[in-house]
């Protein structure tokens, strides 16, 4: 046990988790794709909704049992589920309760892979608020812990505390993204000394969830994130005392694309087996550089 971090190397790759964000848009994530994460000795998944149907199809009964059997075959989990990202504040009355209605239906699927954790981007508006409420209701009868993400548009984690505290359900919680929040300055706080260890500690036990990727400059855009880690600047020692102060007990999901995830981004986002294979060492390469 680590008296710093409160966690052995052990610990972390056992809980070490990996998102098909980072396979292409437009191919299935099937057999293929969780034996290749499989390979590497991760054994924990989220499947991204975002990319959409071409990727995961949350109706499609053939691909649902396709990635249930290849689980059962490999010992891997499906541990959470991104969902797809309609608008929940929709002042359209009839688009925002069609988009609860597709959330539901998404979030029974998660339910359905085995998956503990359901990631939305809700958004923090009132309409928002209300399309939480319904998304818990129509989920009532899962295990799932629903979760709000933090996105670059509003990009103080602390508007996010104040409305998981406001929805007030047990079923309901904060995945923090650590590449989207910006502090006044423009900076990301977690690749600040001043700011990173603070940032996430503020969150408190609301923190059930994590997408974890580097944060990397860039001529063109200043700074691109998800990177697989120790490529940029996110200072991973503050991260994890952070993650230790709240007694952070979920997974360690690393959200991290690749070049074959959004194909002619200009972003030098690295080959897809590279952003595996750097994922899978994160555990040693973190206590090599920090000790124990």
């Amino acid at each position: 046990m680590s008296g710093n971090f409160g966690i052995t190397c052990e610990h972390l790759q056992a809980r070490l988790g990996f998102s098909t964000i980072a396979m292409p848009c437009d191919k299935r994530v099937g057999s293929e794709e969780i034996a290749m994460i499989r390979e590497v000795g991760i054994s924990r998944i989220e499947i991204c909704g975002l990319h959409g149907p071409e990727h995961y199809d949350y109706k499609d009964r053939k691909q649902l049992a396709e990635i249930k059997s290849e689980c059962e075959k490999q010992g891997a989990s499906i541990v959470s589920v991104h969902a797809p990202c309609p608008d929940y504040g929709n002042s359209d009355e009839e688009q925002r309760v069609e988009a609860v209605k597709e959330t539901i239906i998404a979030g029974h699927a998660a339910a359905e892979l085995g998956a503990g954790v359901f990631v939305v981007h809700f958004g923090v508006c009132r309409r928002s608020e209300k399309s939480v409420h319904e998304v818990l209701d129509g989920l009532g009868d899962t295990e799932l812990k629903v979760t709000i993400e933090n996105l670059p548009q509003v990009p103080d984690l602390r508007d996010y505390v104040k409305f998981v505290e406001r929805i007030d359900c047990e079923r309901f919680g904060l995945t923090v993204d650590i590449g989207h929040p910006r502090d006044e300055d423009g900076a990301i706080p977690f690749t600040k000394e001043s700011r990173a260890r603070q940032a996430l500690a503020q969150c408190g036990s609301h923190v059930v969830h994590l997408h974890l990727h580097d944060c990397v400059p860039n001529e063109k855009y200043g700074v691109v994130d998800h990177f697989p880690p120790f490529s940029g600047q996110v200072l991973w020692d503050e991260v994890f005392l952070a993650l230790n102060d709240i007694g952070y007990g979920g997974e360690y999901m690393f959200e991290a694309a690749s070049d074959v995830t959004w194909p002619g981004a200009d972003t030098g986002w690295v080959p897809l087996e590279e952003t595996i294979t750097r994922t899978a060492a994160f555990p040693a390469e973190f206590f090599s550089r920090y000790g124990r």
